[in-house]
């Protein structure tokens, strides 16, 4: 009964209303054969002019004789009255009947755009405009015995590729069925409307849409498919009753689960194949259905011949991690050491062959193989050590040493690249500018045949091609990067591999663009900030191990700790961390003591005057001012640092003299180390700090021997070696940055470091500079914390950072920004009494 349709005026609240009414009643009960028979044909015909419809009636009109005449529907709360302005009452009835076939469809169009049209609407219980369910609705001849209603059935049709089609349908005979929506359905009499109303709101909840063209109901997506299969297709059989064509019978079934599963084969010594597998019990799907699969991700689908499929549950999170991180779908092979990344997830099952458990069994359990016993200048711990990368880099991986600073890093690697006799191929070790004298110093002492080149304007790569030993500092690879095309390398080493922890910076991509057999990353912190700074060292290792690095930073940001006990999963069976405790007894243990440092009184104000002032300037909200005027927050911050080691260091007060209250505690120490003849080791960040310090050690103890390791010191050998060599008390200014790499001062007795570092990894460093392999007495270390500052702050955020360190390699970590510590800009900077 689909109308030409006349002119219609509603409201959403109107439909709505005459929904529910319309649902609840058999209101074609209220009319007689020959009204609504008279109804259907000025519906069919378009005999309407317009329709108004208002929640408490419906207004039809039709001009009759160039007359304006109409009829109004109301209901009584049982049934619809009809008043009209027609003489003719029969027409009038006629002619509101009509009217309300207009808005049965005016509800199935309205379901084409509002699928929930209705939802949870039909209450008839709470209804006032409707009987309870028991009361019998008297119809004006209930007297006379109506004939039995044309059930309604609806027909499902499904199709992987189009969906779940529901075609109402009149059931007027057996076998005898009429399409709703069509034509011939205006042939049908006595047809059940109340059960295809009931329909129509059913379907607009499960989000069907009708097609006018064809009168069905279109349903596209598999998950609300899945739902209606679970939750009430027995419901629909029951109301409707349902025919089922083609597949739509498994349907009844519901969900199946699939089970997933990569198989791994090995295709030669470091590379192997990787094969996608779902199951169906014990039927595996073809590659075409698991397209399906795949693009349905964790929703359910359909597929042909097995009806409703989804992934087992437990597995859903793992699959997106694959489908995010696989890369080209179509690739042909992998590396071996991929499948590490692969068990390292929870639920992802990877079956891999005979070759391949065998290979990850040897990692697990790396057999002796004793290429480190021919090195005499090797101790026990280091021959282990170049045995265990020896064994890893035959096995296709490429490891990660991570001793603690002191343990000999840099002998270790030598020895490795001296595991086999003859050289083949040059190597290459990237390293700090500062270090390279020492990797220079290290392989003439212990390998004085050996060729060494260092990587400079004068002499390149092109220069040579016979093996030998490359050293270049990270400044002078990314300025020869041209050149590393032309090159292939037996060995690439990085040292402090930390630094590369920027993948956009352009020494990380020299240092990327490497070609090399084998690869070796050394850093005692490396994970100096973040561990994403682990990302970019195993992406120089072993590309493709940790995954995208939007994926690894969107998993840390929103679940770190699970983030961080899967990353360890991944990496250690490549990562070699051994710390001096465990494996260095000769070596005493580090002894480390805070010395609270309460401000003095003109520290006190200028310091509050400084924190009261940035509170006026940015406001109490951190995370903003940050956001607004990062430079000048960091810009208070180190005023205030500097307020706390001495008032000196604050812009207009440099012609002051050292008069703080950590001058005064380290004055008051020195005096007393130096009458035992102890050396001293002092760092600070600030080096106008060092300086002032220097002016008065001067004055104070004119006797005590000052040496100066800065930025700007030209010879770095020079002071170092006086330190080491001296018979006397001397003390040692230096930066934390200029004394962090590269320098070995393991006479120092005590180290004091006069100011918190953001940054514990650079303290750290500092400190291993004095606590190396070769001493025979303890090493004291003294830290300086400005009592109630921000010092404090810091201290705690040290803490802090470590801690992550520890969940991921074995010792350190991350600030991810001072607003993700800090509630407020007060609670950081304030001075508390």
């Amino acid at each position: 009964m689909i109308s030409n349709g006349p002119s219609r005026t509603f409201t959403q609240e109107a439909v709505e209303a005459w929904f529910r009414r319309l649902c609840a009643s058999d209101w074609e009960t209220f009319f007689s054969d020959e009204q609504l028979k008279k109804a259907q044909e000025y519906y069919r015909a378009g005999y309407l002019s317009t329709i108004d419809i208002q929640e408490n009636q419906a207004v039809i009109t039709k001009k009759i004789n160039r007359e304006e005449t109409y009829s109004v529907v109301e209901w009584n709360g049982k049934g619809p009255e009809i008043r009209t302005s027609l003489d003719e009452e029969e027409i009038g009835i006629a002619l509101a009947t009509a009217g309300l076939y207009e808005i049965e469809e005016l509800i199935a169009e309205l379901q084409e755009d509002d699928p929930l049209l209705g939802e949870g609407l039909i209450d008839e219980e709470k209804n006032e405009d409707f009987p309870d369910k028991e009361e019998t609705v008297a119809s004006p001849d209930s007297s006379e015995e109506k004939p039995k209603k044309v059930k309604l059935q609806i027909r499902m049709e499904i199709s992987a590729q189009k969906g779940l089609r529901a075609i109402p349908q009149w059931q007027s005979t057996h076998s005898n069925r009429i399409p709703v929506y069509s034509s011939e359905a205006s042939k049908v009499k006595d047809c059940d409307r109340p059960a295809l109303m009931r329909f129509v709101a059913e379907a607009g909840k499960f989000g069907f849409q009708f097609q006018k063209g064809s009168g069905e109901f279109l349903l596209n997506d598999w998950k609300k498919v899945a739902k209606l299969a679970e939750e009430s297709l027995s419901n629909w059989e029951n109301s409707f009753g349902i025919e089922y064509g083609g597949d739509a019978h498994l349907l009844k079934q519901g969900q199946r689960t699939l089970s997933w599963e990569i198989e791994a084969r090995s295709r030669d010594d470091e590379s192997m194949t990787l094969r996608e597998n779902f199951h169906i019990g014990n039927r595996r799907l073809g590659t075409h259905q698991i397209r399906r699969v795949t693009r349905a991700r964790q929703g359910a689908t359909f597929i042909q011949g097995y009806g409703l499929v989804k992934l087992d549950q437990d597995q859903v999170e793992d699959f997106e991690w694959w489908q995010r991180n696989r890369g080209d779908a179509k690739r042909a092979h992998w590396p071996r050491y991929m499948l590490f990344s692969l068990f390292a997830r929870k639920y992802l099952k990877t079956r891999a062959d005979g070759q391949l458990e065998h290979w990850r069994d040897s990692i697990k359990k790396l057999s002796s193989n004793g290429v480190g016993k021919k090195f005499a200048f090797l101790r026990p711990y280091q021959i282990e050590g170049v045995a265990h990368l020896y064994a890893l880099h035959q096995l296709g991986c490429h490891p990660l040493l991570a001793d603690e600073m002191g343990l000999g890093k840099t002998v270790q690697t030598l020895a490795l690249l001296h595991a086999k006799d003859s050289l083949e191929l040059p190597d290459l070790v990237t390293c700090p500018a500062s270090v390279v004298p020492v990797w220079q110093k290290e392989a003439t002492k212990h390998f004085p045949k050996l060729k060494v080149r260092v990587l400079c304007k004068e002499e390149t790569f092109e220069q040579t091609d016979e093996p030998c030993l490359w050293i270049a500092s990270y400044t002078q690879l990314r300025r020869h990067r041209h050149l590393l095309d032309q090159i292939e390398f037996r060995y690439a080493v990085l040292d402090e591999a930390q630094l590369i922890k920027n993948p956009k910076a352009k020494v990380t991509q020299a240092c990327l663009s490497i070609d090399a057999h084998h690869r070796l990353a050394l850093s005692g912190t490396p994970i100096e900030n973040s561990a994403l700074d682990l990302w970019t060292i195993f992406r120089f290792l072993m590309p493709g191990l940790l995954g995208a690095r939007k994926e690894l930073e969107k998993c840390l940001t929103e679940d770190s700790s699970k983030t961080l006990q899967l990353l360890r999963r991944q990496v250690t069976p490549f990562v070699l961390r051994r710390m001096k405790n465990d494996v260095a007894a000769e070596l005493p243990p580090k002894l480390e003591t805070e010395l609270p440092c309460p401000l003095n009184d003109e520290q006190r104000k200028a310091y509050r005057a400084l924190a009261d002032g940035g509170l006026q300037e940015h406001g109490n909200d951190l995370h903003e001012a940050i956001r607004q005027s990062s430079m000048h927050v960091f810009s208070l911050l180190t005023r205030l640092r500097q307020a706390c080691c001495d008032l000196g260091l604050l812009p207009g007060r440099e012609h002051l003299p050292a008069s703080g209250a950590k001058s005064d505690l380290l004055i008051e120490k020195l005096h007393d180390l130096s009458s035992s003849g102890a050396k001293v080791l002092v760092f600070s960040q600030f080096t106008t700090f060092l300086a002032l310090l220097k002016k008065r050690i001067k004055i104070e103890i004119p006797a005590l021997e000052v040496l100066e390791l800065t930025g700007s010191t030209r010879d770095r050998a020079k002071p170092v070696d006086r330190f080491e060599s001296s018979k006397d008390p001397v003390v040692m200014l230096a930066s934390l940055k200029a004394a962090g790499l590269g320098v070995t001062l393991k006479s120092a007795d005590y180290v004091f470091l006069m100011d918190p570092w953001w940054n514990p990894a650079v303290e750290e460093q500092a400190i291993d500079r004095a606590h190396r392999l070769g001493r025979e007495k303890p090493t004291f270390i003294y830290r300086m914390v400005a009592q109630g500052t921000i010092e404090e702050r810091v201290r705690q955020l040290q803490l802090q950072k470590k801690e992550t360190f520890r969940q991921v390699i074995g010792e350190l970590e991350k600030p991810s920004g001072l607003a993700d510590h800090f509630s407020s800009l007060k609670e950081l900077i304030q001075l508390n009494d």
